[in-house]
């Protein structure tokens, strides 16, 4: 087998990089706009105590986790006893 081409080998890591790199970056917008959102609600001023209306803050909700109920330990069934079979002889 032969080894690879060294314009190939920088290519692919090059390409490998850019692509990395974009994804990367989409992500961290991704993640800021989330949080600039957040930050942007939270910082807004409150009205003046004349003019605010008594509203209950939204409670933020966690996500259900799903109740697994427990195995129940493997216990052995006892044994049952089985009746002697009585024959009869004549």
């Amino acid at each position: 087998m032969t080894s690879p081409r060294p314009r190939a080998v920088v290519l692919g890591s090059l390409s490998l990089f850019v692509v990395l790199f974009v994804v990367l970056a989409l992500e961290l917008s991704a993640s800021a706009s989330t949080s600039a959102g957040k930050t942007k609600a939270t910082a807004q001023r409150p009205a003046p105590a004349e003019t605010r209306i008594a509203t209950p803050e939204p409670e933020v909700e966690e996500p259900a986790t799903e109740y697994v109920e427990p195995e129940p330990e493997y216990v052995e069934p006892e044994p049952e006893e089985i009746p002697p079979v009585v024959t009869s002889s004549s």
